[in-house]
């Protein structure tokens, strides 16, 4: 299974690549036409978004793949524990799952949407956490940066689902 944290950065052409502890980022243009086909189909309104994508990986060099797998994990619950959103339908609610940032990446984490938040003009983020398979185009309204990181505490944070961060 893989996993993926995906960020759209609204309002820029360009964010520096950095490292913040365990997490590195890098880019890619939301304009390019093999980044944006892969997510077109199902998650349109993060494909269309103007502004530099970006993904989160897990710094260590001995990480041969470019993945968010070491960063993050899915909590087990039963689906009847899970406060699905009202928005979210019916039939799809066997597909999602609860995001966890694993302990010793957390601080890491956050520091890193903190300042792909604060590189945006409008401070304004799309965030994604990526999981291969269940995928639909459920959209979060917009949350601010400190709710976000409380729905992520909580266990409120889903795969497959972006959340419009801003202001």
């Amino acid at each position: 299974m893989s996993y993926d944290l995906e960020i759209s950065v609204t309002g820029v052409k360009k964010v520096k690549p950095f490292k913040f502890g365990k997490i590195r980022m890098e880019t890619h243009s939301n304009n390019s036409k093999n980044m944006k086909k892969r997510y077109e189909e199902n998650f349109p309104y993060y494909a269309n978004m103007r502004g530099v994508r970006c993904s989160l990986f897990d710094a260590d060099p001995e990480n041969r793949f470019l993945s968010a797998f070491n960063i993050c994990d899915i909590k087990t619950k039963d689906p009847s524990e899970i406060d699905y959103p009202f928005w979210t339908a019916e039939d799809k609610r066997t597909g999602m799952f609860v995001l966890t940032i694993r302990k010793d990446y957390e601080n890491d984490f956050k520091r890193s949407l903190t300042y792909l938040w604060s590189q945006s003009p409008n401070k304004s983020i799309l965030f994604l956490p990526r999981l291969q398979g269940g995928e639909y185009n459920n959209v979060c309204g917009v949350i601010t940066l400190e709710r976000f990181f409380e729905l992520l505490s909580s266990d409120k944070v889903l795969f497959n689902i972006v959340y419009i961060i801003r202001g």
